[in-house]
């Protein structure tokens, strides 16, 4: 396709565009004439940018140039009497033809425009080029989407860009692009209703062309549209984000999404007084769904609370937290705000309370492994005479817990095994807890620290497990090579396992590490006995003695 963007300099047409007028030229050449713009631009660095522009309707609507605005703080077209008029928002733009829609802060009075030609031009249309309305004609027609890409007979003006190419009835045809070589090109223009077809569409919310323009872009039409639009703004662009809240509201009034996105933002803000406004403000339109501003802002309230410790603040209760939340059930109960109502009276050590609101969840379309887990914290709080029997009831939660996983296990599952697990240590049924580790360790791949397995360990030793808690030892010493203890716990597993000579090596080992700790001293001594070195015995278990070690004192007193 023949077409360049726009070059590095964007001209603009400075000159009184009435002084241009051929003598007895078409009748339209007037309005024409006045319906041309120059724009204005300034960029981040300072500068300014001019451009060409014009109107494409009454309301004020204006077609330049995409990349005079692309890096713009802020805009504004003078006319042709000289009248600044402030651009307000991007209504569309496609950088690839160099093309953008401007919405304008217009007053009272009407722009002066000309009407967009309804028909594609075709290969010997003739056409005008502004502003001084010099004959031209299409000499190729390409296509640019549903629309056309016009070469035309005259040679590239690189001035002319972003001005109006207009038909012998005094419709707008196109548009005139710019090339890049200058020189040599033909003049190229992109038919109107390309542009008149350009829209806002939630991706263009945080569309890379436009990251460092700070004019604000205008919200799609389409509610469900301009909802995904203001839900990505709120994600990557909080500088113009209450901005679009504001236009939000005024464009979709009974929406209830832009005064909770108003809310929590003044509330994210700390800014109280202006978040419960905007809850009055939404709950005064009656949308039918006030049970959605309860919910956001119990859920705020809440989070208030615990960002203090968990306690109530000056402003902010979990009690205020709680009617809001029951209002809402009150309105429509649903799981999700069941869900919230238990967070709360956790959040308030009712546990009893918290526990029964989470096991009815886990009866809902939300039953999930992270509800069984709330409810197991619950009981767990709740206690009971009956250890037995809480223990029992804590598995069971554990069991219902997995059971949301099918096997193979994901890495999802990872936390609930270990929670099980420790379940299954408190019960004494460690090989149970140690198989749940095992799968735990399946899942984490490596990313597991020495003490997960020295704590392994301490289960495998309890069971008797020798060899699986050797290598677990040997695998915690890899991952924290300078831990005296570990040296010491595999030290003493090799003496167990009678291989007296690397079972000392870690004894040195572990107090070269660290000179002050006793047990080292006191599993040396006993090894050195077994070896039938007395004197090294006695030297290392006196040494344990004179840091503290009580059991060494016996098993010194044993050798003659």
């Amino acid at each position: 396709m023949k077409r360049f963007l726009l070059s590095i300099t964007i001209f603009a047409f400075i000159a009184t565009p009435i002084s241009y007028l051929h003598a007895g030229g078409p009748k339209w050449m007037k309005n024409a004439t006045k319906s041309l713009l120059t724009l204005y631009a300034i960029q981040q660095k300072g500068d300014t940018l001019q451009s060409n522009a014009f109107y494409l309707d009454d309301r004020g609507t204006v077609v330049a140039p995409f990349k005079s605005i692309q890096s713009a703080l802020s805009a504004w077209v003078v006319d042709n009497e000289g009248n600044r008029i402030d651009v307000s928002r991007i209504e569309g733009f496609n950088s690839t033809y160099d093309v953008v829609r401007l919405k304008t802060k217009r007053g009272k009075k009407k722009s002066v425009f000309l009407p967009v030609c309804t028909e594609a031009a075709t290969v010997g249309t003739p056409l005008y080029l502004m502003p001084k309305g010099d004959a031209d004609e299409v000499v190729q027609v390409e296509k640019a989407g549903e629309y056309g890409y016009y070469t035309l007979k005259s040679k590239a003006e690189p001035q002319l860009a972003g001005f109006p190419v207009i038909n012998e009835s005094g419709t707008v045809s196109a548009i005139v692009q710019t090339p890049i070589l200058t020189s040599t090109s033909p003049c190229y223009a992109l038919d109107i209703r390309f542009v008149q077809g350009l829209s806002i569409r939630p991706m263009d919310a945080n569309h890379s062309d436009l990251r460092n323009c700070h004019i604000p872009k205008q919200l799609p039409n389409d509610e469900a549209q301009a909802t995904s639009f203001l839900y990505i703004v709120s994600a990557t662009n909080t500088d113009m984000l209450k901005i679009y809240i504001e236009d939000f509201i005024k464009a979709f009034p009974k929406s209830i999404t832009g005064y909770i996105q108003k809310a929590e933002t003044e509330f994210a803000a700390k800014h109280y007084e202006a978040a419960e406004q905007a809850y009055k403000e939404g709950l005064a339109q009656q949308t039918g769904h006030d049970d959605e501003l309860y919910y956001s802002r119990s859920r705020c309230i809440y989070n208030a609370v615990l960002s203090n410790n968990g306690n109530d603040t000056e402003t902010h209760t979990l009690s205020h937290a709680l009617t809001d939340i029951s209002e809402a059930q009150r309105i429509h109960s649903q799981p999700l705000y069941t869900l919230h109502e238990a967070h709360i009276l956790f959040a308030m050590k009712r546990f009893d309370e918290a526990y029964n609101k989470y096991m009815a969840v886990a009866q809902s379309k939300m039953r999930s492994a992270e509800t069984f887990m709330y409810a197991w914290q619950c009981k767990r709080n709740m206690g009971g005479d009956d250890k037995a029997a809480l223990a029992q009831e804590l598995l069971t939660l554990n069991d219902s817990a997995m059971a949301c996983f099918s096997k193979p296990y994901n890495l999802e599952a990872a936390p609930y095994l270990l929670l099980r697990s420790n379940t299954l240590t408190e019960m004494g049924r460690l090989r149970d807890a140690i198989t749940d580790l095992n799968d735990y360790e399946h899942l984490m791949q490596g990313r597991l620290t020495a003490q997960f397995y020295y704590q392994r360990e301490q289960l495998e030793v309890k069971t008797r497990m020798y060899g699986p808690a050797v290598n677990d030892m040997q695998k915690a010493i890899s991952l924290s090579p300078d831990e005296s203890v570990y040296h010491a716990e595999l030290a003493s597993l090799l003496y167990r396992l009678n291989d007296l000579e690397s079972a000392t090596a870690e004894c040195r080992k572990a107090i070269e590490l660290d000179d002050t700790f006793p047990d080292a001293y006191r599993l040396l001594g006993i090894c050195l006995r077994e070896k039938g070195d007395k004197a090294g015995a006695k030297r290392n278990l006196q040494k344990a003695i004179d840091l503290g070690d009580e059991l060494a004192k016996g098993i010194l007193e044993k050798i003659k």
